[in-house]
C-alpha cells in the first residue's frame, strides 16, 4: 500500500508527457504522423539530451524533412522506412552519376581511338606526305593526348568519389540494419533478429543440430514499471542485459522480444544442459539489485520464469516457439517462477517444475 502514491505519480507523469507531446506538436504545426509522435516523445521525455536539443533547435513550424533528418540521425524505429528511401535515393544518384561519367568517357575514348586510327592510316597510305602536314597531324594528336589524359584523370576522380560515396552508403545500410535488429534499451537483438535466427535452426523441416529454445519472462518487471516508472525499468533492463550475455556461450543467442520477455537459443545442448543453463541465468538475475527512485538505500530484485523446448521435438521454428511458450505458460499457471521443459504430457505437469532456489 505504501507504493500506491508512487505508482499514481508515475502514471500521472507519463500521461503528462503524452499530453505535452500532443500540445507541442500542435503548437509547432507538426504533422500528426506516428513517427513524429515517437520523435517528440523521445525529446520531451528527456531520455536522450542530444535529441532533445536537436528538436528544440527546430523552432516553430519545422519542415517535415528537418524532423525526418533528426529521426534518421538518432535511428528511431519509426523513421526506418524514411531512412531506407533516402539511402535508395543516394545510391541511385551515385550509380546514375558514374553511369553518365562512364558513358561520356567511353565516347571520348572512341573519338580518340578514331583519331589514332586516322593518323596511322595516313602514315601507311601517304608515305610522301609533306613534313608540314605530318607536323600538323602530330600536333593535333599531341593535343588530343593531353585532353584525353585530363579526361581520364577527371574520370578517375569521379570514380574515387563515387566509391567513397557508395562506401558511406554501405555504412549507412549497416547502421540502419543494426538499428532495425537491435533493442534500443538493452542493445540485444530484437524480435526481428530472433525470428531470423529461429528460422535458421531448421533446414527442410529438420533441426540443423542439437539446440534448445528458452523463452523467459522477467517476473516483477512490469510491476516495477507501474510503481516506479519507465526509467526504472530501463535501468533494470540495462543491468540484466550483460548478465544474459555472459551467461551463454559465444555461439548461443539471446534477444529481447517483448517488454519483459527474452528468448535464448542454446546450441549443442541436451534438455538437462538447457535446464542447467536456465537455472544459472536465473541465479545471476536474482543477484542483480535495482535501485528504486526516491528510496534511499532501497533496492529490488527480479526473478525469471522459463519455458524450454528442444529443436528435435519440433517440426520448425513456429512449432518450436509454440512448445516453449506452452512450457512457459505452464510455469505461470503454477503461480511462482520456475523452469519447465516441454513434453507431450505437459498438460499433466509430469515434468518437474524447478523453483528458483532448487538445488
Amino acid at each position: 500500500m505504501t507504493d500506491k502514491p508512487q505508482h499514481d505519480g508515475n502514471q500521472a507523469q507519463n500521461a503528462a508527457i503524452l499530453l505535452k507531446v500532443a500540445q507541442t506538436m500542435a503548437k509547432l504545426g507538426v504533422a500528426a504522423f506516428p513517427r513524429n509522435y515517437e520523435l517528440f516523445y523521445e525529446a520531451l521525455s528527456g531520455n536522450n539530451p542530444p535529441l532533445t536539443r536537436a528538436v528544440a533547435a527546430l523552432g516553430a513550424h519545422p519542415l517535415q524533412n528537418q524532423i525526418e533528418q533528426i529521426g534518421i540521425t538518432y535511428h528511431l524505429s519509426g523513421f526506418a522506412a524514411v531512412e531506407a528511401d533516402a539511402i535508395r535515393a543516394d545510391t541511385a544518384r551515385a550509380i546514375c552519376a558514374i553511369s553518365h561519367a562512364l558513358t561520356d568517357s567511353i565516347a571520348k575514348k572512341d573519338v580518340f581511338a578514331a583519331m589514332l586510327r586516322g593518323f596511322i592510316s595516313r602514315l601507311e597510305t601517304d608515305p610522301v606526305a609533306g613534313m608540314s602536314d605530318f607536323a600538323d597531324e602530330a600536333a593535333r594528336l599531341r593535343d588530343a593526348v593531353a585532353v584525353f589524359e585530363r579526361e581520364e584523370k577527371a574520370f578517375a576522380v569521379v570514380m574515387t568519389e563515387t566509391v567513397t560515396q557508395l562506401g558511406g552508403i554501405d555504412s549507412q545500410i549497416e547502421t540502419m540494419r543494426k538499428a532495425a535488429t537491435r533493442d534500443p534499451v538493452t542493445g540485444l537483438p530484437n524480435r526481428i533478429a530472433f525470428s531470423a535466427k529461429l528460422t535458421a535452426l531448421y533446414d527442410d523441416g529438420k533441426a540443423t543440430g542439437p539446440a534448445a529454445l528458452a523463452l523467459v519472462t522477467v517476473e516483477g518487471l512490469r510491476e516495477m514499471g507501474e510503481r516506479h516508472g519507465a526509467a526504472t525499468v530501463e535501468k533494470a533492463l540495462k543491468k540484466l542485459a550483460p548478465e544474459f550475455r555472459k551467461s551463454v556461450k559465444k555461439n548461443d543467442f539471446v534477444a529481447r522480444i517483448g517488454t519483459d520477455e527474452f528468448a535464448f537459443i542454446f546450441h549443442d545442448v541436451s534438455a538437462d544442459n538447457a535446464e542447467a543453463i536456465a537455472q544459472r541465468i536465473c541465479t545471476s538475475v536474482e543477484r542483480v539489485q535495482v535501485a528504486l527512485p526516491n528510496r534511499a538505500f532501497k533496492t529490488q530484485t527480479l526473478s525469471l520464469s522459463t519455458g524450454i523446448a528442444m529443436a528435435f521435438t519440433a517440426s520448425g521454428g513456429v512449432d518450436l516457439f509454440t512448445q516453449a511458450e506452452l512450457a512457459l505458460r505452464a510455469v505461470h499457471s503454477g503461480g511462482k517462477p520456475g523452469t519447465l521443459v516441454f513434453s507431450a504430457a505437459i498438460g499433466g505437469r509430469t515434468k518437474k517444475t524447478y523453483a528458483p532456489h532448487a538445488a
